[in-house]
């Protein structure tokens, strides 16, 4: 079977052909942020025309409206609300499976990575936003319109004076995602006394999350303070998972996480005990690197769960 897997991202469209398991083509592009509510459905259709394919898996950025197919309120692209599935399966006239990015992942590494053979796996992407896809008792968790894994949006901060992109404040995602490092480094800078390179980025609201983490591999104060903090932001966010599902494993991925493995990962494991009643998890990077999402979309394709396949678009 040939499956068109699509990763829609927050700021990059991704787009895959696979042979059963095998990827035979990938294309990546800016994924539209102007346009109106087929902008998106339109992309990904422009990439496809050079596939031919069976069925189509595609897992997007929430908050999800499954019974629609539609993308609803995404607080981290300017869209904010766009459709999905209905006009996926009007121009492809192939079956079209629609999953949150994380979910599918999760899946994915359920049905085709490093969860094979457990009943309970977490994955959780750091990039842009904080995500979560959970499987409980060999079931993946989808919830009332598809959004039961936003976790990323639980308080970690009573006090915490930065807005996450849906609005509101303490979340792990205001406080630990790419997006919101710039904003979360100015309120620390304010109450640090020091001086340094990333004090004065941070100070000016111009610390990105790729200045951060290279100024503290190179030794930067401020910088590996910033780091720590937000490791035990990760933390906090990790322990409330564990919490709420009891995983076996925690994979972990997303590009802030992913490009800076060697600066969360231990700092995350070393203060998850601080936070969590029960034993913590392991904590393993994806089974799949930069394409999780992808592999994610085409697991939910190739051996679509039940709590998925009532959602699905197939053609009339």
């Amino acid at each position: 079977m040939r499956v068109l897997a699509v990763d829609v991202g927050a700021s990059r469209l991704r787009v895959a052909l696979f042979d059963n398991t095998v990827m035979i083509g990938r294309v990546e592009v800016d994924t539209p942020r102007v346009g109106d509510s087929l902008s998106v459905a339109r992309a990904i259709a422009s990439i496809a025309s050079r596939f031919s394919f069976d069925v189509v898996g595609v897992a997007s950025i929430g908050p999800l409206d499954l019974e629609r197919g539609w993308v609803v309120g995404t607080p981290n692209n300017p869209l904010r609300s766009f459709a999905l599935r209905d006009p996926l399966v009007e121009l492809f006239r192939k079956p079209v499976v629609v999953a949150n990015d994380c979910v599918a992942a999760v899946w994915g590494e359920f049905i085709l990575g490093g969860g094979r053979g457990l009943s309970e796996v977490a994955y959780v992407t750091i990039s842009t936003g904080v995500g979560v896809g959970v499987v409980v008792d060999g079931r993946l968790l989808v919830g009332r319109r598809g959004n039961s894994h936003e976790a990323g949006h639980v308080v970690v901060d009573l006090n915490g004076s930065v807005r996450c992109g849906c609005g509101g404040l303490g979340h792990w995602e205001a406080l630990g995602s790419g997006a919101n490092i710039p904003k979360v480094a100015y309120v620390k800078a304010l109450e640090w006394g020091g001086d340094s390179r990333a004090w004065r980025l941070a100070r000016d609201g111009i610390l990105t999350s790729e200045a951060l983490y290279t100024l503290a591999r190179g030794g930067d104060v401020f910088a590996l303070k910033l780091v720590d903090y937000i490791n035990r932001v990760h933390a906090a966010g990790l322990a409330s998972l564990v919490a709420a599902y009891d995983p076996q494993v925690v994979f972990l991925g997303g590009s802030v996480f992913l490009k800076n493995r060697d600066l969360i990962l231990e700092g995350v494991r070393r203060y998850i005990r601080d936070y969590s009643l029960l034993e913590p998890p392991e904590l393993r990077e994806t089974t799949f690197g930069e394409d999780t999402v992808l592999y994610g979309a085409l697991a939910i394709a190739l051996k679509t769960p039940a709590e998925l396949a009532r959602y699905a678009g197939v053609p009339r």
